[in-house]
């Protein structure tokens, strides 16, 4: 139980789902690191439960309030993003990868755990700063107090946590190299629907595509998931609940895919 997988669940269930596919996923790897969803009072008794079977260690957790006000939000759902900072708290475990509850994982991914201390992925629309969506680090209380202390007094570009985190560790971008992931490790659905679509790029897509995170459409949020990815994300959450899946879901599926992708081309040309 030295190394786990975390992940964060505020504000009732809606993103159930996605932590159930998440898991599905990385128990597909074979991995052995424990699989640990930090859960906030507003998280439902029966959705615990539902991650408990499935082989979560459900952690109550009280939540980080967003200091931003939400008008200096991107997005709505940033109002509990800054609960995530609860995994410097897990001090029993001597390494932590914390992911999104809207990623999964395509190939196994514990060489994570061998990163040095903090380590993340540049963020597709500003390379110089990582995404948090993906974060391997080392918990350390006295980091987490010293991030608690920062909160009233450091700006965030995106009034989420992922500009908090990149203004607390601004050196990032000049740590060795080792500190910043490779792509794959964070990769946009868009950006791995687009590599699909091109067969010279989609050469090289399998060995590096090795996280998915859906920035942009929650596929178990949207009525048609037009974004790329959702073929992949509905199989993965399929393995979980076999009793949804139907041929008409897997044709509709297909078809978003297919539709994205031939936009681009019309595109690209």
């Amino acid at each position: 139980m030295s190394k786990a997988y975390v992940t964060v669940m505020t504000n009732g269930d809606a993103y159930l789902p996605g932590v159930e596919a998440l898991g599905r996923s990385l128990a597909a790897t074979g991995t052995t690191a424990a699989r640990v969803c930090l859960v906030t009072p507003e998280v439902p008794t029966p959705a615990r439960a539902k991650l408990t079977a499935e082989g979560w260690t459900v952690r109550p957790v009280d939540p980080i309030q967003n200091p931003s006000p939400a008008s200096a939000q991107l997005f709505h759902r940033f109002a509990g993003t800054f609960t995530k900072l609860r995994a410097w708290e897990l001090v029993e475990f001597e390494h932590v990868v914390l992911m999104d509850a809207d990623t999964i994982v395509l190939q196994n991914v514990d060489d994570l755990f061998e990163r040095p201390v903090f380590a993340a992925a540049p963020d597709f629309f500003l390379p110089d700063r990582f995404n948090s969506g993906v974060m391997s680090l080392v918990p350390d209380k006295e980091v987490f107090a010293r991030m608690m202390t920062a909160l009233g007094n450091m700006t965030s570009y995106d009034g989420g946590d992922q500009g908090f985190l990149n203004t607390f560790y601004a050196d990032w971008y000049g740590m060795p190299v080792a500190h910043r992931l490779p792509a794959g490790y964070n990769l946009h659905h868009f950006i791995y629907q687009f590599l699909r679509a091109h067969p010279v790029l989609r050469r090289g897509l399998e060995r590096e595509a090795k996280i998915l995170h859906y920035t942009v459409q929650k596929p178990w949020l949207a009525s048609l998931t037009l974004t790329g990815g959702s073929v992949m994300w509905w199989r993965t959450y399929f393995g979980v609940h076999p009793e949804e899946e139907t041929s008409l879901k897997d044709k509709l599926h297909d078809a978003q895919d297919w539709t994205f992708e031939k936009l681009v081309q019309l595109v690209v040309g």
